[in-house]
């Protein structure tokens, strides 16, 4: 053989330069299986979306509200009197809710969306004399217009129609649209005839409560309307999570489920406690909102996802053991052996994505890994020559996949992991390297490959 092609053969830059590029070259399989996936995650959004729209979507509920139709009478410049129909809206001075919230999974295929049936008793007292504050005159007032409205955002899921009790007067809520622009869509209650029947004056208060059976996914949450708002929650659901403005000043978590308490004042609140209609814009108030999702902690997809982020750490440590083992174990690997390796180390990925739909993640991840490794390993019993070697890679491996899955499972420490996981690594190939001679094998270096 002319001795320049075979310098180029025993090139160890050369050999360097060919596993980097193989390297590089495993990420399209690897961007690949990321695309499935994505597929696989959108179906499964799908799937929830479906169940939403069968059994009802993430609920706000905002209110009551008391809404007081009104005649807007104006002079003209031209001195005509102009009479425009306008609302006057009142909340609550206390407004207390009390929830029962009944979680369960429901089923879509291979995918499970967290869903509940919650009963929400509202009580409450709104003080008529408020409306003295507003730049209105009261005798302009259609007390027989009056109602109250209950803002919810899939009001196809109440399953029971739902009454507002007064005193002794009731009557029933219905549907109407969104008539407090920026709110959810409403349902109003007439109360015209309880003005009707009693003498209620601008000094009183009205004291209320309704209870409201209703169904949705994931998501139940409330806006703080009263000027003290508070909010008694329980459920058997294990993973609460708290969110948006508001967290609850006592919660008790336990694997039985959670109870939550929330007290909350007017002033941090994005609307007025009474204001007439086209002066505010109610769409600032679902800012203020707060409540609990149904949490399932680290998703299905989300590990997956995470797990495919160190695939290319993999492959690489994976290449550099073989690459360590051709140097100083004086062996000649083929580049096409190292993609058959790289190739057995991505379809851990698939399998286990395949795997986890059927059976759930730790055992898809036991299984997969086994997978794997033992294409690898089998292949190494071969192509590097010495049971040793082959045992030594298999130990590589079980550190590999044991350290990836404690890495997914310590959700708060992951990153930490991660970053200690690969200066271990890097510390390890320096230390095995450091009396390696890149630019030719030293006689010192062919004698050790009886050490590996």
């Amino acid at each position: 053989m002319h001795p320049i092609v075979s310098g180029i053969r025993r090139s160890v830059s050369l050999k360097v330069a060919t596993v980097g590029f193989l390297i590089l070259l495993m990420l399209i399989p690897v961007s690949m299986i990321k695309g499935v996936i994505s597929e696989r995650r959108a179906i499964g959004e799908q799937a929830k979306n479906d169940i939403m729209r069968s059994w009802g979507g993430m609920q706000n509920i905002a209110g009551p509200i008391l809404v007081l139709p009104y005649d807007d009478v104006r002079v003209s410049q031209y001195g005509e009197k102009v009479v425009t129909k306008r609302n006057a809206y009142l909340l609550p001075k206390e407004l207390d809710f009390s929830v029962d919230l009944k979680p369960e999974m429901r089923y879509r295929g291979l995918h499970r969306v967290p869903i509940y049936s919650a009963i929400v008793r509202a009580t409450g007292t709104i003080d008529l004399a408020s409306v003295n504050d507003l730049d209105i005159d009261t005798n302009t007032i259609n007390w027989r217009g009056a109602y109250i409205s209950l803002a919810v955002s899939d009001a196809r899921a109440i399953t029971e129609t739902p009454e507002i009790v007064i005193g002794s007067f009731n009557s029933a809520f219905a549907a109407n649209g969104q008539q407090i622009v920026g709110m959810p869509p409403q349902i109003v209650a007439p109360i015209g005839e309880l003005f009707e029947q009693t003498n209620l004056g601008l000094e009183s208060e009205l004291e209320f409560s309704t209870n409201l059976a209703i169904n949705g996914t994931d998501s139940l949450r409330f806006l703080p309307l009263g000027d003290t708002t508070t909010v008694s929650m329980k459920s058997a659901w294990p993973a609460p999570s708290f969110v948006g403005n508001y967290l609850p000043r006592e919660r008790q978590v336990s694997d039985a489920g959670f109870e939550a308490d929330w007290r909350i004042s007017s002033l941090g609140r994005a609307l007025p406690s009474r204001w007439i209609s086209g002066s505010i814009d109610g769409s600032a108030a679902m800012r203020s909102a707060f409540g609990v999702d149904l949490y399932i902690p680290i998703g299905l997809y989300q590990l997956t996802v995470r797990a495919t982020k160190y695939a290319i750490l993999f492959i690489a440590l994976t290449f550099a053991a073989y690459f360590l083992f051709e140097i100083v174990g004086g062996l000649r690997l083929h580049p096409l052996q190292y993609l058959l390796i790289g190739f057995a180390n991505s379809l851990f990925y698939l399998l286990l994505l395949s795997l986890a739909e059927h059976v759930g993640f730790g055992w898809a991840y036991l299984v997969s890994a086994l997978a794997s490794s033992a294409l690898i390993v089998g292949y190494s019993f071969v192509v590097l020559v010495r049971r040793s070697r082959a045992i030594s890679m298999s130990i590589i491996l079980f550190c590999l996949y044991s350290f990836l899955y404690m890495t997914l499972q310590a959700e708060s420490y992951a990153m930490l992991a991660g970053s200690l996981g690969l200066w271990v690594s890097l510390a390890a190939i320096m230390y095995l390297t450091r009396r390696v001679d890149w630019y030719g094998k030293s006689e010192q270096t062919e004698n050790s490959a009886a050490s590996i």
